[in-house]
């Protein structure tokens, strides 16, 4: 990809997701990302999709952004991408992990996948709301942002030995088969990548009581022209009351982000990747967050290092 494609991917991006596709947010950073690679597939000398390589370490490679346009019938592009990637990283010898995330019904995808040895390694669960400034000033979200401003034991933690210590304790990344799930990305959990992200950026709120920290979220919020998205990216508690306070938390921290003048109809939204366990799906119900149509909706897919070698001679056509 170049900078001179903007235009004809804003084009593409109009077409996806009733226009609210996130990769025109994206544009400037991927296309100038020396450590991956931003792919575009050309037709006929014209933008007919793209694709996007990430390093979320060193080590760990992520694929997302992949994109065909709706009018393109020609099929075979999406494998052709993953293809031209898989070729890049067959000559590794250092990675830990390749891996990409879907939607459950995304089923064209899955099936292009799994072909070229993709296999599932966690199903989560997408906990959702969604709404608009307007209905985050109504009388009940009003009265979510009081009750959580009147907890004044929800606080931000940057304390290193106590965040780790809750991780410790807690069960939620062996629940999510070690993987930190920021939006639709998955890193490889570590509690170093944990502080590094969100203890030092104050992206971390706790519930203390007695001096003890019985509770802790973390969580992170975008903004792109006409949506503002929060991503909870971890979240637990000793009981329901604390849960709900956090999450009354994260509602006043949505409530609170900035907004242009005449924005009232911009769309809102939280977004939580919740692992099994009765409990985070009790408390997403609780809470106003929903599934969009089923449980187990959010896949994370793994390419088995072992398999890597036999896709060296890939990518070699339609990608550039």
């Amino acid at each position: 990809m170049l900078p001179d494609d903007r235009s004809a991917l804003l084009e593409i991006a109009s077409r996806i997701w009733e226009g609210m596709d996130y990769l025109p947010g994206v544009f400037d950073e991927w296309v100038v990302d020396t450590r991956g690679q931003f792919a575009a597939v050309l037709l006929d000398g014209r933008l007919a999709g793209c694709g996007k390589l990430t390093f979320l370490t060193e080590t760990d490679a992520w694929l997302e952004g992949l994109r065909k346009d709706p009018r393109v019938l020609q099929r075979g592009l999406g494998r052709a991408v993953t293809g031209h990637f898989l070729s890049l990283l067959a000559h590794r010898r250092d990675l830990t992990s390749i891996r990409f995330s879907t939607y459950v019904s995304n089923q064209e995808s899955i099936v292009t996948n799994e072909r070229l040895g993709f296999r599932v390694r966690t199903a989560l669960s997408v906990k959702a709301w969604q709404g608009s400034r307007i209905d985050l000033a109504g009388t009940a979200m009003r009265e979510r942002a009081a009750r959580s401003a009147s907890q004044g034991d929800v606080v931000t933690v940057r304390d290193h030995d106590i965040i780790s210590g809750f991780l410790g304790r807690s069960g939620y990344f062996p629940a999510m088969q070690g993987l930190l799930v920021e939006g639709w990305r998955a890193y490889p959990f570590s509690t170093a990548l944990f502080l590094e992200r969100y203890a030092d950026t104050g992206a971390c709120r706790g519930v203390l009581r007695g001096g003890t920290l019985t509770g802790l979220a973390a969580w992170v919020i975008g903004t792109r022209p006409g949506r503002t998205g929060l991503k909870v990216v971890f979240l637990d508690a000793v009981d329901d009351e604390t849960a709900g306070a956090l999450l009354d938390d994260v509602f006043r921290g949505l409530t609170a982000t900035h907004v242009e003048q005449g924005a009232g109809a911009e769309t809102c939204e939280i977004e939580w990747m919740v692992p099994p366990g009765d409990q985070f799906r009790r408390w997403s119900a609780a809470n106003s967050l929903v599934s969009w149509e089923r449980e187990d909706d959010f896949l994370v897919f793994e390419l088995p290092l072992v398999e890597v070698g036999r896709h060296a001679d890939r990518g070699k056509g339609t990608t550039s």
